[in-house]
């Protein structure tokens, strides 16, 4: 028979578990050895395994081992194994019993008769939003979208919901108004009102948010009957053709008469060079004309007939024969495209609410462009501190340019360098499919760069030359103004006389998959200059964050990173030959010694050329990390 106290049993089993360890474990034998310690200093009567989870150091984990020991126990002494409620002793200790039985069965859901123990259960109520709230007028917006059949994007539920709530459906950056009424969706998401579904994300209403958002409109007398629901579906159709399949070749009648004229040989290449002297000629910094890649090329439709060549496009823009009103919607390798002709979009940047001058200045890149009359909108970007977008000028719809900055400080960058964001931001810039990716550089110095005065010059030298991106370098951030400036008078002329390729993907699985889709839409659609594909800006937010559509490799290579002295060309090496973490601590627990186990990297990647190379120290810090 089992005594009333297994507390000395338990000790007994704990130190049993601290002998069948191996050196190598380390920290296994210090974690037992401290829960040891622990339950022998605790005062009170410990009889199943679960009592154990009130001492300090002991957790689910060691409460298992300790109760398969007991079942053992139990089996070989031939009685019966304690269930969970727990004995009550008679007497002074009465109340002190019944209470730990109450909460046992709190815990465990045990049920009884004892009506001093159960308590009838509460009914959960059901979720209604507050009138005028944020999920009102979501729910509201979903209905009147008709969202029940299809999904719809996250900006057309904000247009369509403000008018239902007295709070913004739009975040504030410039007035430190960080979160909007659209943050409701969480809870309606929670409650299951809202399906979300797709990359990028699409919204639908399920039968309960249906009815939930029906009982609203008709409790306020709000009227969306089925007439204005369908009217502004219409409404929102109105502007679009019939979607078919289409490739290159079936476009040629859409883009009649906007093709770039022929270039002769010997000739400057582009008129859009003689802006781009005019505008940088004269300044000290690095502007690769082939990578911006504003060129005017001569081109011509089908498979090289001169009789498919297309007439000049005319000089003025005026004399596009473009039908405003209707925009073509077509279909190629099953993702829905559209076609936005020259002079129905226009073209702004578009600066990430973090870029700031200093915390006194928030807004300086907005008034310094405002003041040289030029347009531009303070977002929250997933990627990049600014970056061109097109707006439609009939639907409203933005989409990506190809082109996109990342702005830094020498001090900035310096740190970048050091904590590994520099190479994490390379990588997703490359992911991004913009063919112009330029380096803004400051050579303004908030803080004491250090040592790192050689480390910064090769950086330079690799943006420039090994990763191609192009680099800007200003003194100030007034003269960055300028330079912006300039190069947004380029892009406005390069976009003077092309039509856009708008893709609208409903599954993207990741990153790669986002520019995998644009590489084969440029593939096809632009052999000639007068074209240019783009993804959605909704879809480059929705796709292009840090924390979006991690793969098990990425995290892999995040968790690498996290080791002080790994970067990420160190990671990705050490990935390609330990898959996953689990790949990596089984090769550490195959060691026969912890010597071993720290010059285990060492002696794989000892000899690897350039960055990718592990030294003694960092083999042994990898070890301390992953072995010990």
């Amino acid at each position: 028979m089992l005594p009333d106290n297994l507390k000395d049993l338990y000790v007994q089993w704990l130190q049993e578990l601290i002998d069948s360890l191996s050196e190598k474990q380390e920290q296994l034998i210090n974690t037992y050895s401290k829960a040891k310690m622990n339950l022998i200093d605790h005062d009170g009567v410990f009889y199943y395994p679960k009592d154990l989870l009130k001492v300090k150091g002991i957790g689910a984990t060691i409460a298992k081992r300790l109760e398969a020991r007991l079942v053992k126990h139990c089996e070989e002494i031939g009685v019966d194994v304690p269930r969970k409620q727990l004995p009550i002793d008679n007497g002074t200790q009465g109340s002190k019993s019944l209470k730990r039985v109450r909460t046992q069965l709190r815990i465990d859901g045990i049920n009884t008769n004892d009506t001093d123990i159960n308590k009838p259960v509460r009914k959960k109520r059901k979720y209604i939003p507050k009138k005028r709230s944020g999920a009102y007028a979501i729910l509201l917006a979903l209905l009147e979208l008709g969202a029940q059949n299809k999904g719809v994007i996250k900006p057309d539920i904000i247009e369509a919901a403000q008018k239902y709530t007295d709070h913004s459906m739009t975040p504030n950056y410039t007035t430190k108004e960080f979160y909007s009424a659209w943050s409701s969706i969480a809870q309606l998401k929670k409650h299951e009102l809202v399906l979300i579904e797709g990359r990028p994300q699409q919204y639908t209403l399920t039968e309960e948010g249906l009815q939930l958002a029906d009982t609203l409109r008709l409790a306020d007398g709000i009227d969306i009957d089925g007439k204005s629901i369908a009217s502004s579906m219409d409404t929102n159709n109105a502007y679009y053709s019939d979607e078919h399949t289409a490739d290159f070749s079936a476009l040629k009648h859409d883009l009649s008469g906007l093709t770039c004229a022929p270039i002769k040989d010997g000739t400057n290449s582009s008129g859009n060079y003689s802006i781009l002297e005019k505008t940088f000629g004269s300044q000290d910094f690095n502007v690769r004309h082939h990578e911006i890649g504003m060129v005017q090329r001569s081109h011509t439709f089908g498979n090289g007939d001169s009789n498919n060549s297309i007439e000049p496009l005319p000089r003025d823009t005026s004399e596009f024969t473009t039908q405003p009103s209707l925009i073509q919607r077509r279909r190629f390798e099953s993702v829905s495209y559209e076609l936005w002709q020259p002079g129905t979009y226009e073209i702004y940047p578009v600066i990430d609410h973090r870029e700031v001058r200093s915390h006194s200045d928030r807004e300086f890149f907005f008034n310094a462009f405002k003041a040289r009359d030029m347009k531009s909108e303070i977002r929250q970007l997933s990627l990049g501190d600014i970056i061109w977008v097109a707006k439609n000028k009939t639907t409203g719809q933005q989409c990506i340019l190809n082109t996109i900055i990342e702005r830094k400080r020498l001090d900035d960058l310096a740190m970048s360098i050091r904590d590994n964001r520099f190479m994490e931001q390379k990588n997703r810039l490359e992911k991004s499919g913009c063919k112009h990716k330029y380096y803004l550089i400051e050579e303004t110095i908030g803080s004491s760069i250090g040592n790192m005065a050689d480390a910064l010059k090769t950086t330079l030298w690799i943006i420039l030359v090994y990763y191609r991106f192009s680099m800007i370098r200003t003194v100030n951030a007034e003269d960055s103004v300028d330079k912006l400036h300039a190069l947004h008078t380029v892009i406005c002329e390069s976009y003077k006389h092309k039509a856009l390729v708008v893709l609208h993907p409903t599954d993207l699985k990741s990153q790669d998959h986002y520019r995998g889709i644009l590489s084969i839409f440029q593939n096809e659609f632009e052999r000639s200059g007068n074209l240019e594909c783009c993804h959605t800006f909704d879809t480059f937010q929705d796709i292009m964050g840090k924390r979006e559509l991690k793969t098990i490799k990425e995290i892999t290579i995040h968790i690498l990173m996290l080791v002080r002295g790994v970067s990420l060309e160190k990671a990705v090496f050490i990935q390609r030959h330990f898959p996953t973490l689990n790949h990596l601590l089984n090769a550490y627990r195959k060691c026969n010694s912890q010597m071993e186990a720290k010059l285990m990297m060492f002696q794989k990647f000892g000899n690897a050329p350039g960055a990718k190379k592990i030294t003694k120290q960092l083999s042994e810090k990898l070890a301390e990390t992953f072995a010990f």
